[in-house]
């Protein structure tokens, strides 16, 4: 298929760009790639210079947020299931545009009710970010914080640590005893640590978020798959058009790229107006 005489990089670029051509999907490109460049360098060990054939383009979906009425009757859908306060994870993750996991990873130590701020630690991207605390979720959230700390202390009368962070319990096996590091959405029952084999308190599993949304979006009758990411579109687009700049929304919700905020916005609330409207008027 290839002159025998051609150089790798002539033989790769042909490749993806009869791949990019036939229609394969951007990831399957990717992959193949990936695995050219591994078998040329660390097989054949020949030294491949820059690939400039065409590559397929990942496609970009307009993100669908629910409108304020379907967000407010999913809401008052939400149910707590399985003995967790997943209604109150849910209307955090709408109501600071958080992404599932990040209220369940919160310590006591990250949440400062007087001040109204939850600090978000290690969220994608390794970034940490201050988000606030709905004033309508102070007394939930004060409330939950007592269940956290009498899970502590049962804990802490029966020996049992908290799962640590990275090599932190190695480091510090004593801060994993200590009310600053319990969890605010604490498991159940302990479990036994993947990494270390020490039985310790895991944090509340986000498939119970998961599974209290689908319920309520079921419920509530809203049409397509609704997941509780849907929660922080909405948050994104609902604040946009009350008028927060995009740019305070990029901080809050922790991204890196303006660009990847104005994806969580619905395509309405760009504030273009449609010319006909004046042309007609």
């Amino acid at each position: 298929k290839y002159p025998a005489d051609w150089a790798p990089e002539k033989k790769i670029e042909r490749f993806l760009t009869d791949e990019a051509r036939r229609g394969v999907a951007a990831g399957t490109q990717n992959q193949a790639m990936n695995a050219l460049m591994f078998f040329y360098k660390a097989v054949l060990k020949v030294q491949v210079g820059e690939i400039e054939g065409v590559r397929a383009r990942r496609p970009e979906h307009v993100r669908k947020a629910l409108s304020v009425g379907e967000t407010r009757a999913l809401l008052a859908a939400v149910e707590d299931v399985c003995g967790y306060p997943t209604r109150l994870v849910a209307l955090l993750l709408y109501g600071a545009g958080l992404r599932v996991t990040e209220p369940l990873e919160l310590r006591l130590k990250d949440v400062d009710v007087p001040g109204r701020r939850l600090f978000i630690r290690g969220a994608k991207g390794a970034k940490d970010r201050v988000v606030e605390l709905p004033l309508v979720l102070v007394e939930k959230m004060s409330a939950q914080l007592l269940t956290a700390r009498a899970v502590w202390k049962a804990d802490v009368a029966a020996g049992l640590p908290v799962a640590m962070p990275g090599l932190l319990a190695k480091k510090s096996p004593r801060q994993a005893l200590t009310g600053a590091w319990a969890w605010v959405f604490p498991s159940h029952a302990a479990i036994v640590h993947p990494r270390t084999g020490e039985r310790v308190r895991w944090r509340m599993h986000e498939v119970n978020v998961q599974r209290a949304v689908r319920a309520a979006a079921a419920k509530a009758e809203l049409a397509g798959r609704v997941t509780p990411h849907i929660l922080r579109h909405c948050y994104a687009t609902h604040a946009h058009e009350s008028g927060a700049p995009v740019r305070n929304l990029q901080e809050a919700m922790g991204h890196s790229q303006i660009e990847t905020t104005m994806r969580y916005l619905a395509p309405t609330a760009n504030g273009v107006r449609s010319p006909l409207d004046a042309v007609a008027g």
